[in-house]
């Protein structure tokens, strides 16, 4: 019973110490998940920056000073970073994705895996009720949409995420992007944005240009069938899954670029929570 014990209380310690990991809770967290930015912006949202030890701090975390403020690349700074993103994935029951390969027709296939209910099966083992273990991008979600409610108005970033949130997939033929685009535009003219604020409310929620993160290759280096990359926004809510294709038509190969929606469940929760 004893070592029963012992294990629920590591299970409940490793738990907790990913959760102070989350940037709803962790003011270094914060900065390290929303560089790489100017100065004049950090330094106005958190104006800790300019202490000189607060500062030596995120240095040795591998923060770098410049024009702008950035994570060095393979410094732990980087590290946590992606330590968030995959914790904000597992406790919130998404996609875990890792090297799980089988012998297809064309050589080693990469497949994609999902954990299945892992907040339920760590209250089952902790003793403890689901509500009980914490959900870090729930909470992040709630901080993220609130800070942007007080700044264009509740009622429109509510109904950009609600409409957002109501979309099935979204297909491109050929032309990553454009259908995205055309679904942002409708998102915009139903909310009653202008262009430049529909621009700031995207890049703020669904994605940046240019901050895709590849996940990994479908199929294999002779045969490849396509790639999987998450779209990352300034505030990582990162809601959308990018899936590529491979299909043949009459002049050669072309592509096939799918959207999905990540974490639906958790924001629609923190749209209620908000409401």
């Amino acid at each position: 019973m004893s070592e029963e014990k012992s294990l629920k209380d590591h299970v409940i310690n490793l738990i907790n110490a990913l959760t102070n990991l989350s940037p709803s809770r962790n003011i270094i967290s914060q900065l390290i998940l929303l560089t790489p930015e100017d100065q004049v912006t950090i330094s106005h949202s958190f104006p800790e920056i300019n202490i000189q030890d607060f500062r030596e701090v995120l240095k040795a975390m591998g923060m770098m000073f410049g024009d702008k403020i950035e994570n060095m690349k393979d410094s732990f700074a980087e590290a946590i970073a992606k330590l968030i993103h995959k914790t904000f994935d597992w406790l919130d029951n998404e996609y875990i994705y890792f090297s799980s390969e089988y012998f297809g027709q064309y050589g080693f296939v990469t497949s994609q895996k999902k954990m299945d209910d892992v907040r339920s099966h760590l209250a089952k083992l902790t003793g403890l009720h689901i509500d009980l273990i914490p959900n870090p991008y729930l909470e992040w979600a709630k901080l993220v949409i609130r800070k942007l409610s007080s700044i264009y108005g509740k009622n429109k970033i509510t109904r950009f995420v609600k409409e957002l949130l109501s979309q099935s997939s979204i297909t491109d033929r050929d032309y990553r992007g454009k259908g995205l685009q055309d679904l942002i535009n409708k998102l915009g003219a139903t909310i009653g944005s202008t262009p430049p604020e529909l621009k700031e409310i995207c890049e703020l929620i669904i994605y940046i240009e240019g901050k895709s993160e590849h996940i990994y290759r479908k199929g294999s280096s002779r045969h490849p069938e396509g790639d999987v990359w998450i779209e990352h926004s300034k505030y990582h809510l990162d809601p959308l899954l990018c899936e590529s294709s491979r299909y043949e038509r009459y002049s050669g190969w072309g592509m096939d670029y799918a959207y999905e929606l990540r974490h639906k469940e958790s924001l629609k929760n923190a749209l209620e929570v908000e409401a």
